[in-house]
């Protein structure tokens, strides 16, 4: 479709008093209906109002939508409200002069076409108001925002593409839950995504209502990421405080020569580094947590846990070494007892035997 454009009026206002003609501006938003998703072959209708200062030079003004079969009128006020001019926009009007007003004009454009099919999947302006100054210069622009066409046709693909990402997702989910992560919140918000897709799938025969469905999907996936990368990092920084603390413990017991121990603070510094580059990643992603940030952060996750499993064999084997070197210890303090009471024994029997025999002798 061929972009429309038309030259609404020219203008000059008799300026009574010397300076420059002070550039007029869109003065409000346009009205746009529909505003949100479109379908090609939807009807489409457009309105702004354009506000002129008395003072103004106003030299020409142009219109162009991205919508097809459009038609274009302009309704021209005074201030008050009393109507001025009325007319259609064929072609365009030049030379065309508003002389004998003094006060401020108003302009309401109004706008309806039709969605065209070569859109789709593309986005669309549909208003777009341009003014030049006398030179030729466009002095204000005013766009209206642009509005995504859906197509019909790439429909029965985006549902399967999320559906597997929703899958993809539901797998990260599992495994971080086996590394001991707190899953609850993200697997609540996956359901959310989950139903919103089957809601689209429910809609094939209603575009515009499934890909809303799918745009709510999307929302839900965005949010199951970051509550996971959250609970993630939460628990990387738990894993690896508890690795750095039995570090410590393992030092403390004189350990700190050991080589598995030095290669254990090395393995503990690796983690801690991804975990600082995950987090950064996490922060920088704001509101949508990227596909990047979230690998980070599980691979975080991964090393931390490689961390305190390791810390956690070294310091089984420092208190079972304990054990042993008390068991041994043990054993000779037991002898030494013993010794001790047959000893004690053996004097207490050979005085009462002595004493025995004084008794004897009188």
């Amino acid at each position: 479709m061929n972009k429309l454009t038309y030259f609404l009026i020219a203008l000059l206002l008799c300026v009574v008093f010397a300076g420059s003609a002070s550039a007029w501006g869109s003065n409000s938003e346009a009205i746009i209906h529909p505003s949100g998703g479109l379908v090609p072959g939807d009807d489409v209708s457009g309105r702004i109002t354009i506000k002129i200062p008395q003072d103004s030079k106003i030299s020409q003004i142009s219109v162009s939508t991205d919508l097809t079969s459009a038609a274009w009128t302009c309704n021209i006020t005074g201030a008050n409200g009393h109507p001025v001019t009325q007319f259609e926009i064929h072609n365009s009007i030049n030379g065309w002069e508003l002389s004998g007003i003094p006060e401020e004009l108003i302009l309401t454009i109004n706008l309806d076409g039709e969605v065209p099919n070569s859109k789709a999947g593309q986005d669309i302006i549909v208003m777009t108001i341009e003014e030049s100054a006398s030179s030729g210069n466009i002095v204000s622009k005013y766009t209206s925002p642009k509005q995504p066409v859906y197509d019909p046709a790439a429909l029965p693909d985006q549902i399967t593409c999320i559906t597997e990402s929703i899958s993809q997702l539901n797998n990260e989910i599992t495994e971080c839950s086996k590394q001991g992560v707190n899953v609850s919140a993200a697997i609540l918000k996956l359901e959310t995504a989950r139903s919103h897709v089957g809601a689209a799938e429910n809609n094939r025969h209603d575009v515009a209502v499934a890909y809303k469905e799918l745009a709510s999907t999307n929302t839900a996936i965005g949010d199951t990421k970051k509550e996971l990368v959250n609970t993630v990092l939460a628990k990387a920084k738990s894993n690896l405080a508890e690795t750095k603390q039995i570090i410590e413990n393992l030092k403390q017991k004189g350990w700190t020569s050991d080589n598995r121990v030095t290669l254990l603070s090395a393995l503990t510094q690796t983690a801690e580094s991804q975990y600082t580059v995950a987090h950064s990643a996490y922060g920088a992603s704001k509101d949508s947590v990227s596909d990047s940030a979230k690998s980070l952060s599980i691979g975080a996750l991964n090393s931390s846990v490689d961390a305190l499993n390791e810390a956690n064999a070294l310091w089984e084997e420092a208190q079972k070494s304990l054990l042993d070197a008390i068991g041994s210890s043990a054993v000779y303090i037991v002898l030494i007892v013993v010794a001790i009471i047959v000893v004690i024994g053996a004097i207490i029997v050979i005085r009462r035997r002595t004493d025995n025999r004084w008794d004897e002798l009188g």
